[in-house]
């Protein structure tokens, strides 16, 4: 998770479990085991199963912070379903694929949130967690949710529901909701027919008026172009 500037406020860490956020008992986690932790040697970030050999997340993450060199697949492991040391499965990645206009920087502007993307093939198939299915769109009033791991909660995923979509603009989505570092990558989803689609993926955080929001990149958006990048 990284600063925002330009038309939105600086960006500050967020709070620990902040309103409207709670910890997944493990009984309600086995309803979410596509969302799990790609860890880093340097950290990690959320991020999501779209296929069963196929993780969405943020493109900041899959940079070095240090060098900002695209790190090496090898380097990058998704474990499904983390709780607590334990995990529903895991893979490494065998490549990485980000969106072609993104320019990994220290401190990112708003407009480069809208190529903030990225997606990571693994070498096999998660073979223990239902792929989330994905959804074209959102427009400002609409409820979403946010599963994630964070700094502050790094062993036990969360749920931050209702959130609102406040704005939407080129490809970015202002959320009302109050994240911090490790949330970058994870999924904005909305409820389509009582099923959880993913919308967006969380870029950063940052203040309007002087509150706590996140900001997305959203799907309809950008995934187009990720998918086909050479």
């Amino acid at each position: 998770m990284r600063f925002v500037c330009a038309f939105f406020l600086m960006a500050i860490a967020a709070p620990a479990l902040a309103d409207g956020r709670k910890m997944l008992g493990a009984h309600e986690q086995r309803h979410w085991q596509a969302v799990g932790r790609l860890n880093f040697g340097d950290g990690f970030c959320t991020g999501s199963l779209v296929a069963a050999d196929l993780v969405v997340t943020a493109a900041h993450c899959v940079y070095a912070s240090r060098t900002g060199a695209l790190r090496r697949a090898g380097t990058i492991h998704f474990v499904a379903g983390y709780r607590l040391r334990k995990f529903a499965d895991h893979q490494k990645a065998a490549s990485v694929t980000v969106h072609p206009a993104y320019t990994y920087t220290q401190t990112m502007r708003a407009n480069e949130i809208a190529t903030d993307l990225a997606l990571v093939k693994l070498i096999g198939e998660i073979g223990k967690a239902q792929p989330l299915p994905l959804a074209p769109g959102v427009v400002k009033g609409d409820e979403v949710l946010i599963l994630s791991y964070g700094r502050d909660r790094p062993e036990i995923p969360s749920i931050q529901s209702p959130c609102y979509v406040e704005s939407q603009h080129a490809g970015v989505a202002v959320l009302d909701c109050d994240v911090t570092y490790g949330v970058s990558g994870a999924p904005v989803m909305r409820m389509i027919n009582g099923v959880p689609h993913i919308v967006a993926v969380v870029s950063a955080m940052g203040k309007v008026n002087g509150e706590p929001r996140a900001f997305a990149v959203t799907l309809d958006h950008s995934l187009g172009a990720v998918l086909g990048a050479p």
